[in-house]
């Protein structure tokens, strides 16, 4: 593993602490992205229901939000 995939690594796991830490019962939705900014996933988690979700793209997150919670 290269110096590289660690620091992504370390991001991802700090940034899934900072959301469970502050988020409560809200659901949780982030994003990810590569070492230059560039977004290539969406997830959603909701810690109420245990469910969760990830997508390619941020209009498949808002459908799933908007079927799972606004029907």
């Amino acid at each position: 593993m290269n110096k590289f995939n660690v620091l992504l690594d370390l991001r991802k796991y700090w940034q899934h602490f900072v959301i469970w830490m502050t988020s409560g019962s809200d659901l949780q939705v982030w994003q990810e992205s590569d070492w230059h900014g560039h977004i290539f996933s969406w997830h959603a988690y909701d810690p109420i229901t245990g469910r969760s979700a990830c997508f390619g793209s941020e209009e498949e997150m808002r459908i799933w939000i908007d079927k799972c919670y606004y029907k």
